[in-house]
């Protein structure tokens, strides 16, 4: 065989392997995290709390980690991220979690989390007001609050897909 036909049938060779591994030689964008915003608030007046260092954390076949802090307004946002890849693989997608720390001084930290089965949300999550609960409040008033609370968004008017 001459060298140009086996360097043809090892390509061919390697992309019959990947097809059978449920990988298809295919670049594409696959989503990282939708845009996620909202605006913090105290729990007690209603008044929006700014300087909150806010984490996103992202973990799926690969981890991210973004970090931003309120305004003025208390208002926050992370942008959409995606990260490109060579390969497709024909499998379910990878479960995706993602978490979103919340610290302000002089609250209490606060975390909101989301889980996918069919890898990471393209959708963003309607958070809108998120109630921060003051340092000094009592376990009861905080776990009424947070009784109600849920992971920061209503499952009802949210899916993660």
């Amino acid at each position: 065989m001459n060298r140009h036909l086996r360097s043809r049938v090892r390509w061919s060779y390697l992309l019959a392997v990947l097809a059978l591994q449920g990988c298809v030689l295919a670049p594409h964008a696959a989503p990282i995290n939708p845009a996620i915003d909202g605006r913090l608030v105290s729990a007690e007046n209603g008044q929006p709390v700014r300087g909150a260092a806010l984490i996103l954390e992202v973990a799926s076949d690969t981890s991210h980690s973004y970090q931003v802090r309120s305004d003025s307004q208390g208002r926050f946002a992370f942008g959409a991220h995606e990260d490109w890849r060579l390969f497709a693989v024909l499998a379910d997608a990878p479960l995706c979690i993602v978490v979103m720390t919340v610290e302000a001084q002089g609250f209490q930290p606060r975390h909101c989390v989301w889980t996918s089965r069919n890898g990471c949300p393209t959708q963003s999550p309607p958070i809108g007001d998120l109630e921060l609960i003051p340092a000094q409040w009592n376990d009861h008033r905080a776990d009424a609050l947070l009784a109600n609370a849920g992971d920061c968004v209503d499952p009802a008017t949210w899916t993660s897909r």
